[in-house]
């Protein structure tokens, strides 16, 4: 059975955008637009890699309340349960949420924010310059600006929750061999989490981290793991010792020396969107106007379910 494809130049693809912007097809250039920088920040953010989210609707919003049963704040916000035998509770603080606070007792608010990339104006006639697909113009102008706010101030949070924690949440491998220290530190990850008495989730490392597994030997792993890593290397790989491994080449974000261990979702965190990533387009004569924003609330109703390992 042949199959036929059809390869389309970017000249074409690019010409094809404009039309649609410039020609009275915005909305579904901007629809298109929209799926797909959702579609990366899918595949390539930290965050949304290690934990799913879901889109709230305004009759699901809580007001602020005063004391005095006044509502004087409009931003938006969620009310959610703190888990049970959590000791406290906090949110992540997105552009325009105010400071980071913990919450003690049953409930917590998740305040939501508005994250916006850089707004650009370009030239119908600029944009027929760009060689690249429009696609991955928009990827390096506006995917990486929405994703570096999400995962840094998300990573943020959890170096503060174990900073403040170090007794239970921080631990620390000597280096050995690479293969031992990682060996160990999984090991040591993973009796830090059960000693807070949740359950195992996620692992998340550095790219970096990862590859130093393959120094394990035949007798840490058995045969068939080590041919097929042999292989392959640790592409396509998904779990290690029966846990999801989540890894990044962001080491501004994730040092090659830790590893963060997650307990399972529904004990930790709540991640909502009032609206995900979406591209706003206009045009004005031959000037096309355009950003991302997107609106994402994200609370961690138990700071006892991260563990961070560090490697020394």
């Amino acid at each position: 059975m042949n199959i036929e494809t059809v390869n389309v130049s970017t000249e074409l693809l690019n010409s094809s955008f404009c039309d649609k912007v410039f020609n009275g097809q915005i909305k579904e250039a901007m629809e298109n637009s929209s799926l797909y920088i959702r579609q990366k920040l899918y595949e390539d953010g930290i965050l949304r890699r290690l934990f799913e989210s879901r889109t709230v609707t305004a009759d699901e919003l809580d007001p602020i309340v005063e004391p005095d049963g006044v509502s004087t704040d409009d931003m938006p916000s969620i009310i959610c349960e703190i888990e049970p035998d959590a000791s406290q509770a906090t949110f992540v603080p997105f552009k325009g949420t105010g400071e980071r606070r913990y919450f003690h007792g049953k409930r917590f608010r998740i305040p939501f924010a508005k994250i916006e990339a850089e707004r650009i104006t370009k030239s119908k006639f600029e944009l027929m310059t760009i060689r690249m697909p429009i696609t991955d113009w928009l990827k390096e102008n506006q995917v990486k600006m929405i994703q570096e706010e999400e995962d840094s101030k998300f990573i943020d949070t959890l170096n503060e929750i174990v900073a403040d924690n170090a007794a239970e949440q921080a631990v620390s491998v000597a280096t050995s061999t690479a293969a031992n220290t990682f060996k160990d530190a999984f090991a040591e990850g993973m009796k830090a989490m059960i000693r807070m008495r949740l359950p195992l989730g996620k692992v998340l490392m550095h790219k970096n981290t990862y590859i130093d597994s393959l120094k394990l030997k035949t007798e840490d792993i058995g045969f068939a793991p080590q041919e097929a890593r042999f292989n392959r290397g640790v592409e396509g790989e998904e779990t290690f010792l029966g846990l999801p491994v989540v890894t990044t080449i962001k080491d501004n974000l994730v040092k090659e020396n830790e590893i963060f261990f997650f307990t399972q979702p529904e004990f930790f965190i709540k991640f909502f969107f009032l609206q995900d990533a979406t591209l706003f387009m206009k045009t004005e004569a031959d000037l096309i106007h355009f950003h991302t924003y997107e609106s994402p609330g994200l609370g961690i109703g138990n700071t006892k379910g991260v563990v961070k390992v560090t490697l020394e």
